[in-house]
């Protein structure tokens, strides 16, 4: 059996997807192929499931030419996007699987600023497969390979991910410093910021006890410092996703969006304020009149306290 899998990105999506990528290549027994971005190809490389990779930056007609030959009997839509659909139209006749994504729910609750039935991603789109090949399975944890050894880091760290695609998502970087102010002190450990060079671009994290590494490593070597870590704090972003996948815990904070989006970490501990105006974004995607107010008001303090009980309850 051949199935294809269409996820062009983001990060937190792809780790996300790879319990189901491991049902269908070890369960299943299935050949599986997977379109994507280069952009995000490494958080898959060396999936031992996966036997093949198409880049959507080959071009379309290219792609659709050699998809046609291998002939799939399944197709998954994981995107949903018009690009996607366009794909899969193409692909016909074969068997298409476009797994809901609770879009209208998340909608509405943006509307009305309610709390939605919480749901998981990876649940939702497990329940996809489940149903169509009849499987009786649980589903297995997230899973990341290769990972690149970075080399200094200190015996005891910790993980800030203070970016994010979206503005309205990003707690303030001076709440992050001074939240790493708290853990330096009384935890006595460093702290590793990570994220991309458009992150470093908004600076902080000037003292000594912060390593800013913001652009300055790839996906593999990210995972390498994550996986060495003794705890991760990020903001609704891929570092949850990624954190969850080597088993640490992580600590979230929520502003525009809300944990029962479909992201909430399933050992997380998370941070947010009930305000009339939350939830105002799917993705924390526009502007806020009330200048983030949902986010400011979570403080260091706050945050530390929770991150030194649990810290010294492991310890």
């Amino acid at each position: 059996m051949k199935i294809l899998f269409i996820k062009f990105g983001k990060a937190g999506d792809l780790v996300i997807l790879t319990p189901l990528i491991e049902i269908v290549g070890k369960k299943l027994k299935a050949n599986l192929a997977f379109l994507i971005s280069k952009k995000f190809y490494e958080i898959l490389e060396g999936n031992p499931y996966i036997k093949k990779f198409y880049f959507i930056e080959n071009g379309f007609l290219k792609n659709v030419k050699e998809l046609r030959k291998e002939k799939f009997d399944f197709v998954f839509d994981f995107d949903k996007k018009i690009l996607s659909t366009l794909y899969s139209i193409f692909l016909l006749p074969v068997k298409i699987k476009r797994p809901k994504k609770n879009s209208i729910r998340r909608r509405i609750a943006v509307i009305f600023k309610i709390k939605p039935k919480e749901f998981h991603f990876s649940e939702i789109f497990f329940d996809s497969l489940k149903k169509t090949f009849k499987i009786n399975e649980e589903l297995p944890k997230p899973s990341l390979f290769k990972e690149k050894e970075f080399k200094n880091l200190p015996k005891n760290y910790c993980v800030f991910f203070p970016g994010g695609v979206f503005w309205k998502r990003k707690w303030p970087i001076n709440h992050y410093e001074k939240l790493g102010e708290l853990i330096n002190k009384e935890l006595n450990i460093k702290v590793v910021i990570l994220g991309d060079k458009k992150d470093k671009e908004e600076g902080g994290f000037n003292k000594d006890f912060f390593i800013d590494l913001r652009g300055k490593t790839s996906w593999k070597e990210t995972f390498y410092i994550i996986k060495n870590s003794s705890f991760v704090v990020s903001n609704d972003t891929s570092g949850v996703q990624i954190g969850e996948a080597y088993k640490k815990t992580v600590f979230v904070i929520y502003g525009p969006t809300l944990p029962q989006f479909g992201f909430k970490p399933k050992n997380g501990i998370v941070f947010e304020k009930n305000l009339k105006c939350r939830p105002c974004s799917i993705h924390g995607e526009g502007k806020c009149k009330f200048d983030k107010k949902c986010l400011k008001e979570i403080k260091p303090k706050e945050v530390f306290e929770k991150i030194k009980e649990c810290f010294l309850k492991r310890n």
